[in-house]
């Protein structure tokens, strides 16, 4: 049901009065709001705080790129060091957004934007997606606080305002851009909006430019009349997404598809380090080790004083424990299917849950969650919403939501 205005005549005027259909949307969307602040529990940050260059690399490079150059004047962890130079190997959007900032805040980037320009919108637009997708209010209100307080987007939002950790703050930024794109994928697909979306998902996180396919369907199927400028359309933004990155990695590193990342651990002896030089940053050999790790993942357990204690672990924890909701993806396989839609966006997700399992690591200090799994847990999301909430499943919708908010707020910290 839309949302419409009524014009009612009174005196000496006229007035509008909105919809019940608006009016319980807005109370959905404070709803969201009030559960995200009662139940993520991360401090804010003074307002005068700031993430300086020291502890974030794309802050290091924005002072750089201010500064008139490409490297880096010291060496930073995870950084790239290649003949001599030091370099920022990670995407490019926090650089981007940085350098806009420091020349009004030199010092750094104040943390109080980082939580009203990235953080703090994720809980709203996650609920206009599920709105999009559900068309109801209580299913978008259930899942949209899966999945900022459910899932491990609870961590690594509470991290990107705490710390700034250049992995962290990424992967929060990156999902801005998803929702933005999933938003206009299921709904008028604007293909600037869409196109905006992706830009801010490609270039926060690489493995997203997959989502490139799912926005090329879009395209085609928005106006079969004009397929041939909607091609024009996705080969500019292609482009455009495909041309910062290959600039970028031929600039510092002489070479257009040398990311940079095996320089990271030039001079480390470290075993991710050992693993880079053997095999390479993604290699085939590493599907078991990962899998396991992203879908298994077990706790640990320890015995003392007497009693059991619960032992997170460090690296990868399962998925599918942790956030059972997902499940559904494999019950409502054939409905899913069904949607020609889904299907590009469902190859798109696969191919990013295939490019993390080859990735060198399974994870590095992720205590009992597992932001890999950001880069395909909204779109399996967006997947399974229309029937997340259908009938009587919806009490066990409910009852696993519980869980997983449980598990990432309580059993976690």
């Amino acid at each position: 049901m839309k949302c419409t205005k009524r014009w009612i005549k009174t005196e000496p005027g006229w007035r509008i009065t909105l919809s019940r259909s608006f009016r319980d949307r807005a109370i959905g969307m404070a709803a969201v709001y009030l559960l995200f602040f009662a139940i993520f529990d991360t401090p804010l940050r003074e307002p005068t705080d700031l993430l300086p260059p020291e502890e974030n690399l794309n802050v290091a490079e924005a002072r750089a790129w201010l500064d008139g150059s490409l490297t880096l004047p010291q060496r930073l962890w995870d950084s790239a060091l290649h003949q001599g130079r030091i370099y920022n190997v990670f995407p490019p959007m926090m650089t981007f957004v940085s350098t806009a900032v420091l020349p009004f805040s030199p010092d750094g980037v104040p943390y109080l934007l980082i939580s009203l320009l990235i953080v703090w919108p994720i809980p709203g637009l996650a609920y206009l997606l599920f709105l999009k997708r559900t068309d109801s209010v209580l299913a978008a209100v259930v899942l949209a606080c899966t999945f900022v307080l459910g899932t491990s987007a609870y961590c690594v939002l509470g991290r990107a305002i705490q710390g700034g950790n250049v992995c962290r703050l990424n992967n929060a930024v990156s999902q801005i851009g998803l929702l933005v794109f999933l938003i206009d994928f299921y709904g008028r697909r604007r293909f600037w909006l869409g196109g905006a979306g992706l830009m801010i998902a490609g270039w926060s996180r690489w493995t997203l430019l997959a989502y490139l396919l799912p926005y090329l369907w879009g395209l085609w199927r928005r106006t079969p009349e004009r397929r041939s400028v909607n091609i024009a359309r996705w080969l500019g933004v292609a482009a455009i997404l495909l041309a910062c990155p290959l600039i970028l990695n031929g600039v510092k590193f002489g070479n257009p598809l040398n990311t940079g990342y095996a320089y990271i651990y030039e001079g480390r002896t470290d075993q991710a380090a050992m693993d880079v030089r053997q095999d390479g940053v993604f290699s085939p050999k590493r599907i078991p080790r990962n899998a396991y790790a992203m879908n298994v993942g077990p706790p640990g357990f320890e015995v003392r004083r007497g009693r059991w204690r619960w032992i997170h672990n460090t690296t990868c924890t399962g998925l599918w424990w942790t956030t059972p909701m997902l499940l559904y993806v494999f019950v409502d396989a054939r409905r899913i299917w069904r949607s020609r839609a889904n299907r590009p966006l469902l190859a798109a997700a696969a191919v990013v849950f295939l490019a993390i399992l080859m990735y060198h690591t399974d994870g590095a200090t992720q205590r009992g969650y597992n932001r890999f799994s950001l880069d395909f847990v909204l779109p399996l999301m967006a997947l399974i919403a229309p029937f997340a909430m259908a009938g009587k499943r919806r009490y066990l919708t409910v009852a696993l939501a519980l869980w997983s908010v449980c598990y990432f707020r309580v059993i976690l910290f």
